[in-house]
């Protein structure tokens, strides 16, 4: 089994770098170790994000030289290498061409649980190979010492975060252990998901698995194979099949592989056999490619052909299905190309581009206000420009994660993008900060705070006015039940107090952020 992180920082080559952020990180398992590096930092980006790979608990070395004085761009990259898996970052020459490890990437990295370790600064005779070497050396040292390894990868995965947590990924850290390539097919003999190791290899799989009849380990050619059961409630639902090649598959790794693979059925693998609409829309969100594309062409769904989502949460869930039916009936027929159905407690509206962008405003309208009128409370999120499932993936676990927040921060709202989700994830990144990064933006308030007993009507007014009635002073004075002339009278008065304009970009953006901080943080909240 892999080693834990926290045991790699005792190697000779690591014992004098410090760990500045994600500590809870020491103990996940390190399977491997690279090196990002990049001159055109927007081509990596869209190469290694933008695909369906996890890369399995693996650490990486950088010098971030490519974004050394973007401090933006660096804590993208710490989102990005989180969301596929990585567990860590080694930056080398901070001092030399990073010129330090900001706050921001800090405090994201502790957020986030993604471990950040710092080399000795200031210090150019330092190589990657001395780390690569010695981590390698030590991981491949350990695997080979125990042979015992089902029980601790099952840990490895339990720790890994809800949205990681698929068969895809579970195959994928198998493969990557036993250097065997892994193979799930239903009780007809047809594909359901598999990862070949290395994944280069060109060996068909699905070709092999036609010629494995039992469980016997047989060879053929310089190639091992097997096949074994997988079970669900007593009954065989699966076959798991492995192939190994040039190296013998002993019938302990056949066993403790198929182990996993039962275990991890068993808990988390519900109905993952199962050829029905349910089970498209679960493999969409979680990126399983193989089976999406098995049950899309089963019924008939163009998955690549899906670059717009809506996400719609129903305040009561008894509703669903009748919302569900709502949207079949009149979203459905509208596109060329569209799947509609529920994923954990959200239906999803997945749908082609074949229609204008004021076409897909006019129907996000029309069915939240039939929905309105037939006293079903729901939110609807819009997420447009979703061109790949990873895309997909990420939009569903930022609302998922974000949505309740965003109805404090915009009460009145019934229809949402994407993008108000995300900058109320900024901002509640901003409150998890801590009282100095909650300080700093809500300086920006300080001039109507100081105004004595107006210090609550202004600051209710300017919320209700940015937040609620995007700048129309007829919709504010509407939510605050007050005549149009005193909401004019108070935004003048907030706009001689900030000396400028509330309505102007960009003077008024931190404003904005400033007044819906302030508002997550409840409207009584004193600075």
């Amino acid at each position: 089994m892999s080693l834990k992180l926290r045991e790699l920082l005792c190697l000779p080559s690591l014992k004098n770098a410090k760990v500045v952020a994600g500590r809870s990180g020491l103990e996940r398992f390190v399977s491997s170790i690279s090196v990002l590096e990049h001159t055109d930092t927007e081509a990596f980006e869209a190469e290694l994000f933008n695909n369906n790979e996890f890369y399995g608990d693996e650490i990486v070395i950088s010098g971030l030289i490519s974004i050394k004085d973007n401090e933006e761009a660096q804590c993208n990259m710490i989102r990005k290498l989180r969301r596929a898996g990585e567990i860590g970052l080694i930056l080398y020459y901070v001092g030399i061409y990073l010129p330090k490890v900001s706050q921001k990437m800090i405090e994201l990295a502790d957020e986030l649980g993604f471990t950040l370790i710092v080399m000795p600064e200031n210090e150019r005779v330092l190589r990657y190979s001395e780390v690569i070497y010695e981590v390698v050396e030590a991981i491949v040292k350990q695997e080979m010492n125990e042979t015992q390894f089902s029980g601790k990868l099952l840990e490895q995965i339990s720790m890994l975060p809800e949205n990681q947590r698929s068969v895809d990924t579970m195959l994928k850290i198998l493969a990557d252990r036993t250097k065997t390539s892994v193979a799930l097919a239903d009780n007809s003999g047809q594909l359901v998901n598999a990862v070949s190791w290395p994944r280069s290899s060109t060996l068909d799989l699905g070709e092999n698995i036609q010629t494995i009849k039992n469980e016997e380990i047989v060879q053929e050619q310089q190639i091992w194979k097997t096949k074994r059961p997988i079970l669900q409630n007593g009954n065989q639902t699966m076959s798991l099949y492995l192939m190994k090649e040039q190296t013998t598959l002993t019938e302990n790794l056949a066993s403790q592989i198929h182990e996993v693979v039962q275990v991890f059925m068993n808990l988390w693998g519900e109905n993952y056999q199962e050829a029905s609409p349910r089970e498209l829309m679960k493999a969409i969100m979680n990126n399983e490619s193989v089976k999406m594309r098995r049950l899309g062409k089963l019924f008939d769904i163009d998955v690549s052909a899906i670059q717009n989502m809506w996400l719609i949460a129903v305040k009561d869930l008894q509703k669903n299905n009748e919302v569900l039916h709502f949207l079949k009936q009149t979203v459905a027929p509208c596109f060329n190309v569209s799947f509609i159905d529920f994923y954990d407690d959200f239906i999803v509206v997945l749908m082609d581009k074949s229609r204008k962008q004021d076409e897909f405003e006019s129907l996000a309208t029309e069915c939240s206000f039939e929905m309105e009128k037939q006293g079903i409370s729901m939110s609807l999120i819009k997420c447009f420009g979703t061109t790949s499932t990873v895309e997909v993936q990420e939009a569903y676990m930022t609302v998922k994660n974000y949505l309740p927040a965003a109805r404090k921060v915009y009460p009145s709202k019934t229809i949402f993008f994407y993008q108000e989700i995300e900058f109320v994830a900024d901002c509640l990144e901003i409150v998890y900060s801590g009282e100095v990064a909650v300080a700093e933006t809500l300086k920006q308030l300080k001039p109507l705070m100081l105004t004595g007993n107006n210090e609550d009507e202004l600051l209710v007014t300017l919320a209700a006015f940015l937040l609620d009635a995007e700048l129309s002073y007829r919709k504010a004075a509407e939510k605050l039940y007050l005549h149009r002339n005193t909401i004019k009278y108070r935004i003048n008065k907030v706009n001689e107090l900030l000396a400028f304009p509330v309505t102007k970009i960009p003077e008024s953006y931190k404003v904005y952020q400033a007044i819906a901080v302030w508002r997550i943080l409840g409207e009584n909240y004193k600075n």
